[in-house]
């Protein structure tokens, strides 16, 4: 069995993020006493399985509801995360930083003592395109110059530098 004296909640079991962003994976557990600690947790990738990050939250206060605070952890992220996640002890959420399309697929949370896990989903999506709007005058901020200059106009300008160019060197091999 589960035990009765550890609540484990997901309050998001999808969570959706952006190339190149962070993303929290959310997570809440609360205990009935102290000695639920020291408190081993993993957070696994399963695409393909790998883990992300494992640690063991040594020691916390927990307030009147039972919610951890004031956590001392040792955490050890794995090769493929260094640098890239962060374990918050007080409720066991995930941060992702530097999203990769590669990240999206299911991580999962084991509290190992208490032998209890939960899924959640990512879906990382690339950066959105946003259309250019340089012809109303509304989408431009006060005091900003466009810097974007149309293509038909740099089209012309390419154009009319060729001929130019042409002209020029017609000119030359005429004169010899």
């Amino acid at each position: 069995g589960r035990n009765l004296g550890f609540l484990l909640e997901i309050p998001q079991d999808a969570v959706t993020g952006t190339v190149g962003q962070s993303v929290l994976l959310p997570v809440s557990y609360r205990c009935n006493s102290t000695p639920c600690f020291p408190l081993s947790i993993k957070w696994t990738f399963d695409h393909p399985l790998q883990r992300a990050i494992s640690c063991v939250v040594q020691k916390c206060s927990l307030d009147d509801g039972g919610a951890p605070k004031n956590c001392y952890k040792k955490c050890y992220p794995y090769p493929a995360y260094w640098g890239r996640v962060k374990l918050f002890p007080e409720n066991a959420s995930l941060l992702l930083r530097d999203l990769r399309l590669s990240d999206s697929g299911v991580y999962t949370v084991s509290f190992v003592q208490q032998r209890q896990s939960r899924n959640i989903t990512l879906t990382v999506l690339e950066q959105p395109v946003t259309p250019d709007h340089s012809s109303n005058s509304t989408s431009q901020p006060a005091g900003r110059i466009a810097t974007r200059i149309p293509c038909c106009i740099l089209g012309g300008c390419y154009c009319f530098i060729l001929l130019l160019l042409q002209l020029l060197f017609h000119l030359c091999w005429l004169r010899g």
